[in-house]
């Protein structure tokens, strides 16, 4: 579910940044599609990512689509307790055990060890549904097929099961008053609901009428012509009428009573999965500066406090001045709230150490490109625009996968006289293969699609910004983009 951002006391983020006294060991376990950090035991964390890998081999199973062996592995990142996971978001509000977030800084997770593993499930059946290009489900289903899975159990042996009752779900629909039905079918999204209890109504719902519908095999053929009608652009009610053959209203009474009576889960026999997990332990400058790098790389400056970050990052810096993760922190805080020139130098001694740090050199293109934007001829503007195309190319050689760089390659080239080429599009298309969940990039995208007169790769990339349930500032643009992309399509004959 999406992560929920307050503000908090200036006094509270300033506590939320400074690092534990207390120095632990990070390690790093690396799998087929994911790589997990924590700063617990190597026991622990080699089950945790067995048990990624587990649940990634059911969904693989259920839902097929591309192997997914090539796309960029998930980062996840596990802490001991609610203080570390404010730091990485002094915003969260008490009662939240981690987070999922896409934004074009990164993709990642972030929970305690051991707490609401429903959660990273939830998030991780979206990311996934996104990797096999699902971006046409209606917002209710969305969120009710993450649901639906959270609760999923995978054995070492490959029994699974899935559609497991949640406890949390059916006590609000219990306690609850209900949203209209006509309602949930009708939104776009939790974003659709005004109040945060309806939001989790919304929620409660959405994961009772789908397991509902999955429940009898009629109900869900029905389902996926319901699926097919919506996804051409009928009307969500009636689709469900015509499909389903129910009222909305007679639909609430159908699922109160269905989610006070004995709820059936099923069970799948997969093939045991024994993934190969390669662990190593990383540097002791990883236990003062990883979870404040996340705060920085926030996609939102004003919900970060970068004074205290910033202090936090030259504190880390001096005490670890040759290690390339301190530096690349400190590059990152300094160009954002403190002296870029300082920030310039940090990311120089970065990449000494480490030539292939990939953040190192996405921060040292930034510098450069924006130089070439104060370049007074345009040899300096192509000289300076050249060596910043250099470093992201040796980025793409070091992480071939990483999203970040193919974007800013696609972004480096906007300004040329001939932008978009075919290597444009390709190098745009790169970007979204391996970063599907970002909507931002998909509307670059498309963007760049439309102005290369590549209609439907456009109407294929906005697709899921308009079905986004989580929503977001995109949404409206892409509709405009949406329609003007039908609109050209239809003009040149190709519908």
């Amino acid at each position: 579910m999406p992560s929920v951002v307050r503000y908090l006391l200036l006094a509270l983020a300033l506590i939320a940044v400074t690092p534990a006294s207390a120095s632990a060991e990070w390690r790093r376990a690396e799998s087929q599609h994911f790589i997990v950090y924590s700063d617990g035991s190597e026991r622990s964390l080699r089950d945790y990512s067995a048990k990624l890998e587990r649940f990634h081999g059911l969904l693989r199973a259920r839902f097929g689509g591309p192997a997914q062996d090539d796309t960029r592995k998930l980062p996840v990142y596990l802490v001991a307790d609610a203080r570390a996971l404010r730091i990485a978001q002094p915003q969260l509000p008490e009662g939240i055990a981690g987070y999922y977030m896409a934004s074009e800084n990164d993709i990642f997770a972030i929970l305690i060890r051991g707490k609401d593993d429903d959660l990273l499930l939830h998030e991780y059946t979206h990311h996934f549904m996104a990797n096999v290009g699902q971006g046409r489900l209606p917002g209710w289903f969305s969120e009710g097929l993450a649901e639906y899975y959270a609760t999923a159990t995978v054995s070492t042996a490959g029994a699974a099961s899935f559609g497991l009752p949640n406890p949390g779900r059916q006590y609000r629909l219990q306690q609850g008053r209900w949203l209209p039905m006509e309602q949930l079918l009708r939104a776009q999204g939790s974003f659709d609901i005004e109040s945060e209890a309806g939001r989790g109504m919304y929620y409660a719902q959405s994961w009772a009428l789908t397991h509902w519908l999955l429940a009898d095999q009629t109900r869900a053929r029905a389902l996926g012509v319901y699926l097919n009608a919506v996804g051409a652009g009928r009307d969500p009610v009636e689709a469900w009428q015509a499909s389903f053959g129910i009222a909305p209203d007679a639909l609430e009474a159908q699922l109160k009573s269905y989610t006070r009576g004995r709820l059936f889960y099923s069970e799948l026999n997969i093939p045991p999965i024994t993934p190969e997990i390669t662990v190593s332990t990383l540097t002791p400058a990883w236990d003062t500066v990883i979870l404040p790098l996340i705060n920085a790389r926030s996609p939102r400056p004003e919900e970060t406090n970068g004074p205290a970050l910033l202090e936090t990052s030259r504190t880390n810096a001096a005490r670890f001045p040759n290690d390339a993760l301190a530096l690349v922190a400190l590059g990152r805080a300094e160009r954002r709230w403190g002296d870029s020139v300082a920030g310039e130098t940090a990311l120089t001694r970065a990449l000494e150490i480490e030539p292939t740090n990939v953040e190192g050199l996405l921060q040292m293109a930034d510098i450069v490109e924006e130089r070439s934007d104060l370049a007074s001829s345009e040899a300096e503007i192509d000289r300076e625009r050249g060596l910043a195309a250099d470093l992201l190319r040796r980025a793409l050689e070091a992480e071939p996968k990483d999203y970040r760089v193919h974007a800013d390659l696609a972004r480096l080239r906007r300004g040329a006289e001939d932008y978009p080429t075919e290597q444009d599009l390709i190098t745009w298309a790169m970007a979204v293969r391996y970063a599907p969940q970002v909507m931002s990039i998909r509307g670059d995208a498309a963007v760049a699609m439309l102005q290369g007169e590549r209609y439907e790769e456009a109407i294929v990339l906005l697709t899921p910004i308009v079905n986004d349930p989580h929503g977001g500032p995109g949404v409206q643009q892409a509709r405009t983009l949406l329609a003007l992309a039908a609109q050209r399509r239809a003009a040149a004959g190709l519908d």
